[in-house]
Formats: structure tokens, sequence, C-alpha cells
């Protein structure tokens, strides 16, 4: 409990030094990838990611704005410093666009595993060797497949629609998707509740993390990592309400 209150103190400090009479821009993805996040028929950003950052902003008491886009303008609006924060981020994400500047990232708000993923079948695997086309989704890195696409032993199909990646698979445009599991499960259950989904045995299964970005403002990403400890149970209990760990 002393080293929550410590937390909580050195919260409020930032807090107070962290200057700014406008509400910050954080940009995030307008793909629809429930359960992490989304954008509503409203047009509003939703999702455990939403829930997660507007429990941090009330707690820090700071305006905020989130701006949905397209995931290639949102990697170009962050580098080029027009929104001061970006979700989802990753290290290895697109390290060519971020060679002149130094971003900072906060501690993993989201495990992710992304695999490749074919249809549950009563038939024996399909050997890796005959898998050559796979459906992936447009802006995205697939670097658990990237030596396969770059030796063209794979071909990728990218669609900006996730849910068109469920359609190729099952209408078999493509012999298998990849992206992130837990994403794609709940989209087979909703759109094909006849259909399963299991990963390939022969290709391993990709684990990172989500992280919250800045360019100009790592004090703020210090307040959110900060924030994550203190708010360790609260974040905890929005991820198992969307069904996450």
């Amino acid at each position: 409990m002393r080293i929550i209150n410590i937390i909580i103190v050195s919260i409020w400090l930032l807090i107070s030094s962290i200057s700014t009479t406008h509400a910050l821009t954080i940009g995030v993805e307008s793909t629809s990838y429930e359960p992490y996040y989304y954008v509503s028929t409203e047009k509003k950003y939703q999702g455990a990611a939403r829930d997660i950052f507007d429990l941090f902003f009330q707690v820090s008491q700071l305006n905020i704005d989130y701006s949905p886009m397209p995931v290639p303008r949102l990697f170009n609006e962050f580098v080029k410093g027009t929104i001061e924060l970006k979700f989802p981020d990753n290290p290895l994400w697109i390290k060519s666009l971020k060679s002149d500047v130094k971003v900072h990232y906060s501690e993993p708000i989201f495990d992710i595993t992304e695999s490749v993923l074919v249809l549950k079948s009563d038939q024996p695997e399909v050997a890796k060797s005959e898998i050559k086309t796979v459906g992936t989704i447009f802006g995205f890195t697939t670097p658990g497949i990237a030596n396969e696409i770059k030796e063209n032993s794979l071909t990728a199909t990218r669609t900006k629609v996730v849910e068109q990646l469920i359609h190729m698979l099952v209408s078999e445009r493509v012999q298998a998707v990849y992206f992130n599991k837990n994403v794609a499960m709940k989209l087979i259950k909703e759109m094909y509740p006849e259909e399963s989904l299991v990963q390939h045995s022969k290709f391993p299964a990709f684990n990172y993390a989500y992280h919250l970005s800045t360019i100009n403002h790592p004090k703020l990403i210090m307040l959110f990592n900060k924030f994550l400890v203190s708010h360790a149970e609260q974040v905890t209990k929005i991820k198992h309400r969307y069904g996450l760990k």
C-alpha cells in the first residue's frame, strides 16, 4: 500500500508538471479490431483500449480527443507531429519511418498473439509448403510471416476491412489468414458460427505488445506508466470485461 501511495503522489507531481491548455490528440486506428478497439457507426472510438484511456485521462485530469484514421496516415501524422499520442504502437513497426525521430513507448498495455490461422477441419492439416495464399490487413506489418512473403513462398492478399479476411478464408479465396488471434476468434464466431479457426502448427505464433507512444511528450508516457501500476486492478477488470487477459 505504501508503494501505491508513493506512486499516486508521483502521478500528481507529474500532472502538475504537464502544462497544456488544449485537448491532447491521440491518434488511433480506424480499423475495427474488437475487442481491443473499433469505431462505432456513430464514428466513436470504442473498446477496451478506449475504456483504459478514458480512466487514465479522468485520473490525470487531462483533456483528450480521439482521432481515428487509416493506419498509413496514422503513422505519417504521428511522425509529422500533428498528433501528440499514438495507439497502438510497437518498436518493431515501420522502423524506417521513425528513423529520424525519437519515439517514447509506454509499458505494454495488451499482450498480443498473431498467427497463421486456417479453418478447422476433420481432414489432416495442410502441409506448410502447400499454403500459398494468406489474407492480411492493409497497413499492418506481418512479422510472423515476413520471410515467407519476402521469399515469395507466400502471397499476401491485403484488405482494409478486417471482416473481409474471414469472408476470404471461408470462400476459399485464400488458404489462411494472418492477424490477431483474439480478434479472429471473435469474428468467426459472430460471422460464421458453424466454422472455427485453428492455428497452423507449422507457422510459429508471433507474440508482442501494444504500447502507447509519443514523440514530444515523454512525461505523458511516464505518467501513463505510473497509472498502469497504481490502477492495475481497474485496468485488469476492464480487460476481463472484454474477454482479455
